[in-house]
């Protein structure tokens, strides 16, 4: 048998992900510009280059040559990689049998009801004000894949709070008016288990700390408030912000919790009953997971966002 080293670069001489994407019978065509096969998307944000050898999704970051190819394909490590090779070494690999049942559920993604668009500078500027918070925060979660935009079919327009992952998210009204009895549009397919945000603490540093706040307003609160202190003073902690959408959220997605595991976590929960109930669950779900934990105190019937203008981001961030 071939040593791990050779069997992966024998993998990168032998194969382009071209061949080993109807290999493994993954959905769609494969070009330069695609649509991801490991999602569904309406815009194509998937790209092979370099003769075949390498590729890049750009929805969800995620990248690389063949061997990362198979590793994302095949929902395993790399040892799962090397262990499928060594089977195939000499012969065409065949297709994979169908993922689990909890792989096709992870593969579920938000029908929206328009299309995300990012919005220009004009907008993002109209969008700081009337959010109330710094415009490079409101660029960097643009940036982030965080913050989109769109207009519904009856002209109403919206912002959008999500992630790269597309599998949570909020739709609010730009003018602050409710969809029926509302503030939310009614999407399909949210996972309210995946904490927008979150994915940007895969590859952190276990020094860098969890911001939780509770729904989408707060969560672009603190993302001002965050911005604030880094401009301020210097970033001398570092956090990520991240959002539960939603007070009656009560668990948190398997795949994030070794990112998660072993850090240092704020919450900030909305001054009510719901947001004492939301502080107590996510605050077991933590410490379950080895976290430190503090939680914020919010003036009864008050945010993040109501106080935003109040806080000293020093104090909320030290």
């Amino acid at each position: 048998m071939s040593e791990p080293h050779d069997l992966f670069a024998e993998a990168r001489e032998r194969y382009t992900i071209f061949d080993l994407w109807q290999t493994l019978r993954l959905p769609g065509e494969p070009r330069r510009s695609c649509n991801s096969p490991f999602r569904e998307e309406r815009t194509p944000s998937f790209s092979i280059f370099d003769d075949g050898k390498a590729f890049k999704d750009h929805g969800s970051g995620e990248g690389g040559d063949v061997i990362e190819f198979i590793r994302v394909a095949i929902g395993g490590d790399h040892r799962a990689v090397r262990d499928w090779l060594s089977d195939r070494s000499g012969n065409p690999p065949p297709a994979l049998p169908p993922r689990p049942a909890q792989e096709q559920q992870r593969a579920k993604v938000i029908e929206w009801p328009a299309e995300l668009v990012t919005g220009s500078p004009e907008t993002w500027r109209a969008f700081s004000t009337k959010a109330r918070i710094p415009y490079a925060a409101t660029w960097a979660a643009v940036e982030a894949g965080i913050l989109r935009f769109c207009k519904l079919d009856d002209g109403t327009k919206c912002f959008v709070v999500t992630d790269s992952a597309n599998r949570a998210g909020e739709i609010r009204r730009l003018d602050g008016g409710l969809f029926g009895k509302s503030k939310a549009y009614p999407l399909k397919g949210v996972r309210k288990e995946w904490l927008p945000g979150a994915a940007m603490l895969r590859g952190a540093p276990k020094s860098t700390g969890v911001f939780l706040t509770e729904g989408p307003k707060d969560y672009l609160a603190a993302l001002g408030l965050y911005a604030r202190y880094r401009r301020d003073h210097h970033g001398r902690n570092s956090w990520i912000p991240a959002a539960v959408l939603g007070a009656k959220c009560n668990r948190i997605d398997p795949e994030l919790v070794p990112w998660f595991r072993s850090r240092r976590v704020r919450i900030t929960p909305d001054g009510d009953s719901a947001g004492d109930e939301m502080a107590e669950t996510w605050k077991r779900i933590l410490l379950e997971l080895g976290c430190t934990v503090d939680v914020v105190t919010m003036p009864r019937g008050k945010d993040l966002f109501d106080v935003a203008g109040e806080i000293e981001p020093e104090g909320l961030f030290r």
